[in-house]
């Protein structure tokens, strides 16, 4: 057992435990990103010294009529469902109406639960959420860890919603990066977001480097004979499947990946086929723009317990950013695409955190939006050569295994969470910053050193048995 698994409860307030409260606006059994992050780490805290809460939205992110209880207890995690409008995804203004109301009820939970010396864990959806948080914490003496999964205004700005010149999203953007300095610590999930943290607070922020991940294990490598889902969705043995799988919004570039497939698609003699999983603000428009082409398939979320087929039907994965959203968002996809040993194609900015992934993990390539004749040409190479994408995808498989790995990542957010709650036992949080500081370095190197040290071998004729063609 770890120094931070602690046998006995961290208590105060008359010997009860301290509180971990996390506030996202999704949450199991939702299959959203940040869902199943935050699903992943309360459970993962279970036998930890916490008594577990979660404050979210009581719809999910596909808009589903259904309602969960407004209060159950999943694995030792009390779950808090807030009042919600369903369907609240379909459109701009229900999203927003959405968000006034987790933001209000959101508090008010904050102002029940939360006590003296207790952790809040306030991930950023919806935007600007942390600062009711901060106010809450501080009312009741408790401690706030921004986890940041998204940063905003910035986005919206960049995205055309708004300018940075606007008088409200500039008071927002100062009140954010107040909150960043007053908070116990903000985890960034990237290098380039931490660093634009630190650049926005002048360096008087807590920041600690925590990347998201995928169930490495639950997400094995699928050979295709074995998939149901592949045969279910009409692919045959020799089609080479492109596949996107998650969100596909206004954050990221598809026309690229359109022109691509315009001059894919035109070719009678090739098999390769693409595939569109998930929905976004993009889907109702590209499925109208695509609909001519008997190649191009689009099918909705897969439930979690199916994820493992789903990302494996594609023989390659591509996922995007949009280059002026680089340090404000990560992409997540690009776990699940590496757990399943896939090739790994991103369009976006070719110095990205993603685009820095997969050179490490040396499992794909990087394209400028709009350098369609490259991507194309790169395709019809990865699509009639089985051999390189078996081995690209091995090097993705063992870039997750050894870089990105799911328990790895969750023992840094244990070893955090207890350093707060029970620094004498855990050191102080300044020793743990600095350590974190020299371990965030490392794992960037470590790519260099552990991973291509297997990786590096597949090229040198090596196989791996966990991945078959």
């Amino acid at each position: 057992m770890s120094d931070h698994s602690v046998g006995a409860k961290v208590s105060h307030n008359k010997g009860e435990p301290v509180r971990a409260i996390f506030v996202n606006r999704f949450f199991y059994p939702d299959e959203s990103a940040t869902s199943l992050m935050l699903t992943d780490l309360a459970f993962a805290l279970e036998a930890e010294p916490y008594a577990l809460h979660v404050v979210t939205s009581g719809s999910d992110y596909t808009g589903s009529e259904e309602r969960p209880p407004s209060r159950e207890k999943v694995n030792g995690t009390s779950i808090h469902r807030l009042p919600a409008l369903q369907g609240g995804q379909a459109s701009l203004v229900r999203r927003f109406a959405n968000f006034i109301i987790f933001y209000l009820f959101s508090f008010v939970a904050l102002l029940r639960l939360a006590r003296r010396g207790d952790l809040v864990v306030c991930l950023t959806d919806p935007p600007f959420g942390q600062l009711l948080c901060l106010l809450a914490v501080r009312l009741k003496g408790a401690r706030l860890v921004n986890w940041v999964q998204d940063i905003y205004p910035e986005t919206a700005i960049r995205l055309g919603f708004g300018s940075s010149s606007n008088l409200l999203l500039g008071m927002l953007a100062r009140l954010r990066d107040f909150c960043w300095k007053a908070s116990a610590v903000n985890v960034a999930i990237g290098a380039r977001m931490a660093e634009y943290v630190k650049h926005r607070t002048a360096g008087a922020a807590a920041i600690r480097i925590i990347p998201n991940w995928a169930d490495e294990k639950a997400l094995a490598p699928l050979a295709h004979e074995d998939n149901p889902l592949r045969s279910k969705w009409g692919y045959l043995p020799e089609d080479c499947v492109i596949g996107y799988s998650g969100n596909l919004g206004r954050a990221h570039d598809s026309e690229t990946m359109l022109g691509a497939i315009a001059q894919l698609a035109d070719d009678a003699a090739s098999s390769t086929r693409f595939l569109f999983v998930g929905g976004g603000a993009q889907r109702r428009g590209l499925e109208e723009r695509l609909k001519a082409y008997e190649s191009v398939r689009f099918c909705d979320y897969q439930p979690r317990e199916r994820l493992r087929e789903s990302l494996a039907v594609p023989d390659i994965h591509w996922l995007s950013l949009a280059p002026q959203l680089e340090g404000l968002i990560v992409p997540s996809k690009f776990y699940g695409a590496a757990a399943v040993g896939r090739p790994i194609i991103f369009i976006g900015d070719e110095d990205g955190e993603i685009a820095r992934l997969i050179a490490q993990g040396e499992c794909g390539r990087s394209f400028a939006p709009g350098a369609v004749g490259a991507l194309t040409q790169y395709l019809r190479d990865l699509s009639t050569d089985r051999n390189l994408r078996k081995l690209l995808g091995q090097k993705a498989r063992l870039f997750a295994e050894d870089i990105c790995a799911r328990d790895s990542r969750l023992t840094e957010w244990t070893a955090l969470l207890c350093d707060l709650a029970a620094p004498e036992m855990a050191g102080s949080l300044s020793e743990a910053k600095s350590a974190q500081k020299a371990n965030d370095h490392l794992a960037l190197e470590s790519a260099a050193v552990v991973g291509p040290s297997r990786i590096n071998g597949l090229a040198n004729g090596q196989q791996y048995k966990g991945i078959k063609s």
